[in-house]
């Protein structure tokens, strides 16, 4: 959905605050939270993320009626300043990740996946804005990485559904293949 800049730009705000809180917490309310463990659930959220990234983005912003609608005005117009409403996706972490996986384990193992989760969720949030507001050199990582995306906004077949990683793509064979850089003209002598 369209959002205010404030509130487009809180997720930069909120979920970095969100991240220590959530390290704070694995410290001191539940301080026997083994410290490998807690990387090895923060990476397993990490890696959760980059799925629920891609199933979301092939899954609901492709083909569920509303968010599908709303999600061709980005197609349409990229640089708006399109996205999911902070209390939305804050509410969708808590209810679907941080909540079952304190019940399911302990708060050492929520707060390291949740915290990978978010991590994933503020690199798309990022990365995302990045690839359609900042113009970056041609020989960088950011100017590959938007030259697939932009396959995705302007392809005929749908594909590239990944921003952070196509690692899915290429497992569900939804990977575009990449168009060469156009030649630079040739100078006159």
């Amino acid at each position: 959905m369209q959002l205010r800049p404030v509130t487009y730009y809180a997720d930069f705000i909120v979920y970095p605050a969100t991240l220590v809180a959530l390290v704070v917490a694995a410290i001191l309310w539940h301080g026997t939270v083994n410290p490998l463990i807690w990387i090895a659930a923060y990476a397993v959220g990490l890696f959760v993320w980059t799925l629920a990234e891609y199933l979301i983005h092939r899954g609901v912003l492709h083909n569920v009626i509303y968010f599908r609608d709303l999600h061709e005005k980005h197609h349409a117009e990229p640089t708006d300043l399109i996205g999911t409403p902070i209390w939305l996706s804050f509410l969708v972490i808590a209810a679907a990740v941080f909540w079952p996986s304190w019940w399911l384990f302990d708060l050492g193992v929520a707060s390291g996946f949740t915290a990978g989760v978010v991590t994933g969720y503020v690199s798309y949030s990022f990365i995302h804005h990045v690839l359609h507001h900042w113009h970056m050199p041609h020989d960088s990582y950011l100017y590959r990485v938007k030259r697939r995306h932009a396959l995705h906004h302007h392809s005929e077949v749908e594909g590239n559904f990944g921003v952070t990683t196509l690692f899915w793509d290429h497992v569900f064979g939804t990977a575009l293949p990449e168009r060469p850089a156009r030649p630079a003209p040739a100078r006159r002598k």
